[in-house]
């Protein structure tokens, strides 16, 4: 019969490949935790951009359509203070 001498592994190889796994297992699971942000940021992103491709849709609808005399009556009313002709506009001066 052969002599076969089992080496057992020195003390500071084991705690080495102790420290290696624990290291890792931590990276692991704090990059699963980055990936779950980074998939809620991107998913709030994506609502985002729907949502601005769809006022530009709505803008680009209406660029399409034109300006009606309506809205051009009621822009010059509300930001220019325009009045119809034989129209009078009362201005409340009490609140200041």
């Amino acid at each position: 019969m052969k002599n076969v001498s089992k080496r057992k592994m020195p003390v500071a190889v084991k705690i080495a490949m102790l420290v290696f796994l624990l290291y890792a297992a931590v990276t692991i699971i704090r990059l699963q935790s980055q990936i779950a942000d980074k998939r809620e940021e991107l998913a709030g992103l994506t609502e985002q951009v729907e949502e601005y491709e769809q006022a530009n849709e709505r803008l680009r609808q209406e660029m399409q359509d034109g300006i009606s005399e309506e809205d051009i009556s009621e822009l010059a009313r509300t930001e220019l203070s325009y009045a119809e002709p034989g129209e009078r506009v009362f201005v409340d001066t009490s609140s200041r």
